[in-house]
């Protein structure tokens, strides 16, 4: 058990799509239990959030294996949708700690680090999300062999990651906007139609910014949200299938995908 209990509890998505290809070739359940280097590409995310000093509980949304054992604090089934998954995780971590903001990220992204996850819980303690936004040059430079759709915005090209920062008390809002993002977020034009046909317009013709989305989310929902635009960019590089992976993890420094991917 850690010494200390902070504010922040962590929602692990993992329990992935019915017949994910990955998952069905090496013969387990979900994609997150795929081995990687000796044990489920999910432990390399779990490790990361109990290296992260702000995350106190981790909720584990999926099934599980023995290999992840000591990871989790809570286990919960995952549902038939994204959006059910959701709600069954984010209900585990309210009951533990009503008053925690929740960091729901997807078990799919094995190079994120303790100290990025730590950046974007500290990086806008007021918002009701905060969303990171990762640069096309850092994506490119750090996975130059994962193909990634960016967004063009007055800020530069971005592509959403896959963690988002949520207070307890904007949940009940956020959860079928998540589940609309979560399946929009590499597509910029899905995740941009969410807000409205100007915002979309402004997207297509590159004059959109980032304060225009965040304003009309505000309008639309009553959600305080602010993206954070970020060179991390582990937080966006999910595994999709094989070739996106190394031929090992390091647990100093993660391996980026081969040059075959």
């Amino acid at each position: 058990m850690r010494a200390s209990r902070s504010a922040i509890t962590a929602v692990v998505l993992a329990g992935g799509e019915a017949g994910d290809r990955m998952a069905a070739d090496a013969g387990v359940e979900a994609k997150a239990l795929v081995p990687v280097a000796g044990k489920p590409m999910g432990a390399y995310v779990l490790e990361a959030l109990r290296g992260c000093a702000p995350v106190g509980r981790i909720v584990y949304v999926g099934p599980v294996n023995v290999r992840l054992r000591g990871l989790y604090d809570v286990s919960v089934p995952g549902g038939r949708r994204l959006v059910d998954s959701l709600a069954l995780g984010a209900g585990a971590a309210l009951a533990l700690a009503p008053e925690a903001r929740l960091l729901v990220l997807t078990a799919d992204i094995p190079w994120v680090t303790s100290d990025g996850l730590a950046a974007l819980i500290e990086a806008v303690p007021d918002a009701d999300l905060v969303y990171p936004a990762v640069t096309e040059a850092a994506s490119s430079a750090q996975f130059p062999h994962q193909r990634r759709t960016f967004a063009r915005l007055r800020e530069g090209r971005l592509t959403g990651g896959n963690a988002v920062l949520i207070a307890p008390a904007a949940v009940p809002k956020l959860l079928p906007l998540l589940d609309a993002a979560f399946r929009a977020r590499k597509n910029p034009l899905a995740l941009a139609g969410l807000f409205g046909v100007d915002v979309l317009l402004a997207l297509l013709l590159g004059r959109a910014g980032i304060g225009q989305l965040e304003r009309r989310l505000e309008r639309i929902s009553g959600i305080r949200a602010r993206a954070l635009v970020t060179d991390d960019a582990a937080l966006a590089a999910d595994v999709d299938r094989p070739g996106h992976l190394p031929g090992a993890l390091d647990e100093r420094r993660p391996g980026l995908p081969g040059a075959n991917a």
